[in-house]
């Protein structure tokens, strides 16, 4: 086992531990097994803050991890609210580097949505955590710290569905995205059913085929963008890596084996991707899968280019090509824009991270 390594203590961080991993540690330093579940339980079901709160464990462990205080892997440093509601979150991490996580409140629940990575190496053209470059993947403890965070904040709410959207491409971190989903959908850890979670990716073909053989039962959106090769290289160049016959080629398999209809995203860019040409050849190509296409409006990377455009016009031409396929249309509505909270959006908000300006 490896052991992940604390801040202050040249130790564990124990949130980076899943529930066989806690129970070794518990076993190596002298303890029952079973005191690694009443910690895994602690941590993450009950989001204890410290080792006092863990009432249930022997005083003499519970003086031992007074050493691996604070718990927590990241603090708040920044809560933004929009007029909708929608809640932005800057976190800062041990290392100082920077996320963001956003809290969606909809009727009678809540959506959120996580960060995989601090920035992104895929440098979409039309998403502002691309322009931040690639710091470093999110320990699993790091992932699920941000549900946590939004559970004591927002217990007033209940958290229905996870959507792992935010920063980063979850795919390129596919150990540390597992380890989480399961410590997330764990009875004794945050009980969040799989089906309520969604993992967002450019087209990380090899990511998509481990997510299908792990067996999990999240559900998977492809952030697609463009019906061509030639245009979807020049907006997300991971598509000179992972072309659009390969990649609809990993859906209809990731669909076969999941039993999960595929999401297919399609951000829309007036005058680039919208026009008639290029919606019918979307139709050709998404009737090979047969899918939800959920559009979703443009939405400006920086404070100077503000996105002018009829989104129901735009809508409406979609819906009448593909009116009466196998494909269901929606049209998802930016949540959180004041804030820059909304889709292709986060970026830390921290200008000097950026290793290019936004354009």
């Amino acid at each position: 086992m490896s052991l992940k390594l604390g801040k202050c203590t040249g130790e564990v961080q124990l949130k980076n531990l899943n529930r066989e991993e806690l129970q070794d540690w518990t076993e190596s330093r002298g303890e029952k097994r079973f005191h690694g579940r009443q910690i895994f339980a602690a941590l993450f079901k009950r989001g204890a803050k410290t080792a006092a709160e863990m009432t249930d464990l022997p005083l003499r462990l519970r003086e031992h991890l007074l050493k691996f205080e604070p718990f927590d892997l990241l603090t708040c440093v920044r809560a933004q609210k929009a007029p909708d509601g929608t809640v932005k979150a800057l976190f800062e991490l041990r290392d100082g580097l920077k996320i963001e996580s956003v809290w969606i409140p909809e009727e009678g629940h809540a959506t959120q949505c996580l960060s995989t990575q601090v920035g992104c190496p895929l440098e979409c053209t039309f998403c502002a955590t691309g322009l931040m470059g690639f710091k470093r993947n999110l320990t699993s403890g790091e992932i699920v710290d941000q549900v946590i965070h939004f559970r004591r904040r927002e217990s007033e709410m209940p958290l229905r569905n996870l959507v792992f959207m935010g920063m980063g491409e979850p795919l390129l971190n596919c150990d540390n995205l597992i380890r989480a989903i399961r410590i997330l959908s764990a009875a004794d850890g945050l009980a969040i059913s799989q089906r309520r979670m969604t993992v967002s990716t450019a087209g990380v073909i090899p990511g998509m085929r481990r997510l299908a053989e792990e067996g999990l039962k999240v559900k998977l959106a492809i952030s697609l963008n463009a019906p061509g090769d030639e245009l979807r290289n020049r907006i997300m160049p991971i598509n000179r890596k992972y072309p659009l016959a390969s990649l609809i080629k990993a859906a209809l398999e990731f669909q076969k084996q999941s039993d999960h209809r595929i999401t297919f995203e399609y951000t829309l860019m007036p005058g680039v991707n919208d026009t008639p040409e290029m919606i019918q050849a979307l139709r050709k190509w998404l009737l090979k899968v047969p899918s939800k296409l959920n559009l979703i409006p443009l939405n400006p990377v920086s404070k100077k280019n503000r996105i002018e455009a009829d989104w129901d016009a735009v809508f409406d031409r979609f819906y009448q090509v593909f009116a009466g396929e196998r494909i269901t249309l929606t049209m998802r509505r930016s949540r959180g824009a004041e804030i820059r909270a909304a889709c292709g959006q986060l970026a830390s908000n921290q200008p000097e991270q950026f290793r290019r300006s936004t354009r």
